[in-house]
């Protein structure tokens, strides 16, 4: 009898027990928009992240920009399309998590992946200053008319160094610059703070401009701002410049009833310009111009409120004000050595917002933001965003600065600063090695040297 046996066919090289080959790994193989990229806003409506296989969207899970779920297709069997609706200069993050794109038919899963990216707010031509406006008031004194000249000259170039007095009337934090740097800072800075306390005699006197005067005498530069104290009520002797619940210094004085003409408020408001009128015309008749930065920081944070009253109600009533002192000053005092400089609150996704709060290129001459990072970095995006709320019309400074940006960063990254206005330590010993802010001895040395900045040895005279 005949025996016969059978084997199967199959891949003589292939043994019985070797597995079957696992899915192939799924990468990216390319990102429209690439990690610290900077991006045209009007030019991206979409971002492009390709697979070198095809898949599909998990839609159990969310592919986020700064948060936010976008609404994902894919295009061509590999390519996952996410369309976005950018603002300019503002910080994003685009998120896909570990799970979101499915590859393989469902046997495995793309990487996950994170960009950080910035839009640009485009500006103007450092190489064009023309392309800036002129003084508001026709009638500034050839001194004020120096001033901004110079500072339009010195646009791309170079930052002019500031730094503010210390709490009152004084070059206090001035001088501890010049005993750690040898140099003193081009721009000093004065508050209006303790209008309320001002008399001669007193502890506080504007009326003395010693400190403002011995800064121009020494070709500097004099910026005054005011930190505006207004009653709880009517004879009331508490007062304060917060809103209630933003700070002990608060007050329930209301903007809104100090714009109406016959009100106790509004006739407050009239005698403390007019107060602080008689000091700016001191200056004005020593020859000094101003660079006058009142009703600063008026939006607050966009997200939680104002923090003083001229903020407290919103910006159209913070406009008015601001009118109107204009108008008082320059049209009733005749005062005509003040350049206007608003302060702008800059906050990343709340560009329109800024815009928004605005008085109008008839009432101011430069405007600046306040900023307290943690670090050196150039806040180029902070400064595009100011510079596009005017469509580059105006200068842009730094009005109010924590950690000094790093002057080379600045002209790297094309953050024109016009100046930096460095907040004052109280009371900072002269034998300190850091201020409040962690600008060490060693870095103010290194940007009072820098050949970007300008410190007050270095000012031309501008009477």
């Amino acid at each position: 009898m005949a025996v016969f046996a059978f084997t199967a066919c199959g891949d003589d090289n292939k043994t019985p027990d070797e597995p079957a080959p696992g899915p192939a790994e799924v990468k990216i193989t390319s990102c429209s928009v690439a990690e610290g990229a900077e991006v045209d806003a009007d030019e991206i409506t979409e971002i492009r992240v390709t697979y070198n296989a095809p898949v599909t969207l998990n839609t159990a899970d969310r592919i986020t920009l700064n948060g936010s779920r976008l609404n994902a297709s894919v295009d061509n069997g590999n390519t996952v399309v996410l369309p976005v609706n950018l603002t300019k200069g503002t910080q994003y993050q685009l998120v896909i998590p570990a799970h979101a794109v499915i590859a393989n038919g469902g046997a495995s899963y793309g990487p996950a992946l994170t960009v950080n990216f910035n839009t640009i707010v485009k500006g103007i031509d450092p190489a064009e200053p023309g392309n800036f406006a002129p003084l508001t008031n026709t009638s500034a004194t050839a001194e004020a008319k120096n001033v901004y000249n110079f500072l339009i000259e010195q646009y791309g170039k170079k930052i002019v160094s500031g730094a503010m007095a210390n709490v009152n009337n004084n070059n206090d934090f001035a001088d501890w610059i010049y005993n750690v740097t040898g140099k003193y800072p081009a721009l000093t800075g004065y508050d209006f703070i303790h209008l309320k306390d001002s008399k001669p005699g007193a502890w506080i006197d504007y009326s003395d401009i010693t400190p403002a005067r011995t800064q121009w005498q020494n070709n500097g530069l004099i910026t005054y701002m005011w930190h505006w104290n207004a009653p709880d009520a009517k004879d009331s002797d508490k007062y304060g410049f917060y809103i209630p619940g933003k700070g002990n210094d608060a007050t329930n004085f209301d903007i809104r009833e100090a714009l109406k003409e016959g009100t106790w408020q509004h006739d407050f408001i009239l005698a403390d310009i007019d107060k602080v009128a008689e000091t700016l015309r001191l200056l004005q008749d020593a020859g000094i111009p101003v660079l006058w930065r009142p009703l600063h920081e008026a939006a607050g944070d966009y997200r939680y409120g104002a923090w003083f009253w001229w903020g407290a109600h919103g910006d159209e009533y913070t406009k008015q004000l601001w009118i109107l002192m204009h108008d008082r000053l320059v049209k009733h005092h005749g005062l005509n050595n003040l350049i206007w400089v608003w302060t702008a609150q800059y906050q990343t996704g709340y560009e329109a917002q800024m815009k928004a709060s605005y008085p109008g290129d008839e009432y101011v001459d430069i405007v600046g933001v306040d900023l307290y990072p943690d670090n050196d970095s150039s806040q180029v995006t902070a400064y595009r965003a100011a510079l596009d709320m005017t469509s580059g019309k105006k200068l842009v400074c730094l009005a109010e600065i924590g950690r000094v940006p790093s002057p080379e960063k600045c002209m790297t990254d094309g953050a024109y600063w016009s100046w930096f206005m460095e907040w004052y330590t109280y009371n900072i010993d002269n034998n300190a090695t850091v201020d409040g802010f962690n600008n060490t001895r060693d870095a103010w040395k290194q940007i009072m040297a820098s050949p970007f900045v300008i410190t007050r040895d270095l000012m031309p005279n501008l009477k």
